[in-house]
């Protein structure tokens, strides 16, 4: 199995990764996408780079991507002006291949616990990137897709309630894909 873990920065993505992702499978092989390189065209560095993601997915199991594509449909357009048609139809057409990964998107119930660390590219914008990460994740074709909630009104979770939601929602899928596997 798979993993794809994505949201605004400053989320929880290193930290649910850690600590509830490689507890759960200790040989997951972490890959970490980030924003094209300065000296390169950014669509042609990023179509590559999701051709090779969507590649990888499907060949090889005990994956973990720190970031997915649905952040290219939030931070393409927000910051380089870029459309994302192409990775529609990526999606389209490569949904099914991987059936093995599991798309996992980390959300906040409040911005104002979050600490910004200089990185991010427009820090003041992370509400208005949350509400473009939930339409473009509900709006996509994957498959096995969970939503965890990493931050509540009173601040970040406890790392074991979250760890916890997190193995309900996968149990779910686990068991929805043994129906569908069975009734085939």
């Amino acid at each position: 199995m798979n993993f794809v873990v994505m949201g605004i920065d400053r989320i929880g993505k290193n930290t649910f990764i850690e600590n509830v992702l490689k507890t759960f499978d200790p040989d997951l092989k972490e890959i970490h996408l980030s924003k094209p390189p300065a000296d390169v065209d950014p669509l042609m560095y990023t179509k590559a780079e999701y051709a090779e993601y969507f590649m990888e997915l499907k060949k090889n199991n005990h994956l973990v991507y720190n970031r997915g594509h649905i952040d290219e449909f939030v931070y393409g357009p927000l910051y380089r002006e870029q459309n994302t048609y192409w990775l529609k139809i990526y999606e389209q057409e490569l949904w099914d291949v991987v059936l093995n990964t599991v798309f996992i998107l980390l959300i906040s119930e409040n911005f104002n616990v979050m600490q910004d660390d200089g990185n991010s590219l427009d820090y003041s914008r992370r509400h208005e990137e949350q509400d473009l990460f939930l339409k473009h994740f509900q709006e996509s074709p994957m498959k096995n897709k969970i939503i965890i909630r990493t931050i509540d009104r009173n601040g970040y979770r406890p790392i074991e309630s979250i760890k916890d939601d997190f193995s309900r929602e996968l149990m779910k899928i686990i068991e929805k894909n043994k129906s569908q596997t069975v009734n085939q």
